[in-house]
């Protein structure tokens, strides 16, 4: 088989091998996110299922574009955030950066100043 032919097969089968991850649960609702801490191990595969009671949003504009992300859900997040609908949920697989800390919030008006805030906090 020629070489180009083999590159996106290649590509396919590592990401059909890539394993699903420790899922984090992140309930967004009237004013809270829970949890407001996500502790991430470095290099560790993740599903990140977020939902919402009511209509939300979750920004980490600079988290999310530090992860590794699989094109499907990476395709899922515009201008650094996710928006859901009241009853939403949606997950997303990724694997944690380098040690850090990232901030996240609601960008909803005036939803972050009443508590929809927190870190992803990557040792």
């Amino acid at each position: 088989m020629p070489l180009p032919r083999l590159i996106p097969l290649a590509l396919l089968a590592l990401t059909a091998a890539a394993p699903a991850g420790q899922r984090i649960d992140v309930a967004l609702s009237n004013f809270a996110i829970t949890p407001a801490t996500i502790q991430l191990t470095h290099g560790q595969h993740y599903v990140l299922h977020l939902s919402s009671k009511g209509g939300h949003s979750f920004a980490a504009k600079a988290f999310f574009t530090t992860v590794t992300m699989p094109p499907a859900d990476r395709a899922r997040i515009k201008d650094g955030k996710i928006e859901l609908k009241g009853g939403e949920s949606v997950d997303l697989h990724f694997t944690a950066p380098g040690p850090g800390t990232w901030p996240f919030k609601c960008t909803h008006f005036l939803h972050a100043s009443f508590g929809m805030t927190g870190k992803f906090v990557v040792r």
